[in-house]
């Protein structure tokens, strides 16, 4: 399965794990939402410049401790495949739809975020549109450094860059986040494939 594809998966995750710049109530992103997503993902390998394109339909019900990513790949304009990641308490999987391959990958710790969060660091504020305010934060993990932007007055996220290295690859992910409601519209989503029973 291609490297992307698991940077996509860490992206996701570490999207569900999201202070606010202004210290007034607590707001939390909502326990169940979707979202559009599209993205890149580029890296340089080998003296070469890779940039792939991704468009899918994020989701989280962070009740049950699930996130899901339903998403399509394109390379050069070209369709590469469609791919599922799906985080629940017991296990992470990335699943090739198209050829129906799993791979079963450790669970990771999924938590709504909220504005008093502490894992993240205010940078800075943005007016959107003359009238709503957008907040940015950073996440740094040990190699990795995550840049977020959020919605203040509901915890949405907008969008999301992950500079990070991956066997020795320096990848760059950009995801940006549209039409996020709340609830849950088609929960399978979450379903786990059935070729990924391993």
């Amino acid at each position: 399965m291609p490297r992307y594809l698991s940077v996509l998966l860490i992206t996701l995750v570490v999207a569900g794990n999201t202070s606010s710049a202004h210290q007034g109530e607590r707001v939390c992103t909502p326990e169940q939402w979707e979202a559009v997503v599209v993205g890149k993902v580029a890296e340089q390998s080998q003296g070469k410049f890779y940039i792939i394109d991704v468009v899918g339909k994020a989701a989280a019900d962070y009740g049950r401790g699930v996130i899901g990513l339903s998403e399509s790949v394109f390379s050069q304009g070209q369709y590469v495949g469609s791919y599922l990641y799906l985080n629940t308490k017991s296990a992470s999987y990335l699943a090739d739809v198209v050829n129906k391959n799993c791979q079963k990958l450790p669970p990771v710790t999924v938590e709504q975020p909220c504005s008093d969060s502490s894992w993240l660091t205010y940078r800075t504020s943005w007016l959107v549109g003359g009238t709503q305010w957008s907040d940015t934060y950073q996440h740094n993990n040990g190699s990795s450094k995550t840049t977020f932007t959020i919605m203040r007055d509901n915890f949405a996220m907008i969008s999301e860059n992950v500079e990070h290295v991956i066997g020795g690859v320096p990848q760059l992910v950009t995801l940006q986040y549209g039409n996020m409601t709340k609830g849950i519209t088609d929960p399978s989503i979450f379903n786990i494939p059935s070729y990924c029973n391993i």
